[in-house]
């Protein structure tokens, strides 16, 4: 079976395949278009009663820590 979208992903892992687009840093957003980028954001506000009654043993064992966080100074 061909499946080209899964080949191309897998040379562009690989470094096969080298992109147009370059970040100039992680907050980069230079390839987006600037009539989207000036939108304000809208966050979804959560819904407390919803957040209460999900099952957290999903997440049982699960940790995360984002290598980009700065943790605020203390005093």
């Amino acid at each position: 079976m061909f499946c080209p979208s899964v080949q191309l992903r897998g040379r562009v892992f690989q470094g096969k395949v080298i992109s147009v687009y370059t970040l100039k840093n992680s907050r980069d957003t230079s390839n987006f278009d600037r009539e989207f980028t000036k939108m304000p954001t809208e966050l979804t506000p959560t819904d407390k009663l919803f957040i209460m009654n999900l099952d957290q043993d999903e997440f049982l064992g699960f940790s995360y820590t984002n290598p980009e966080y700065v943790q605020p100074n203390q005093g």
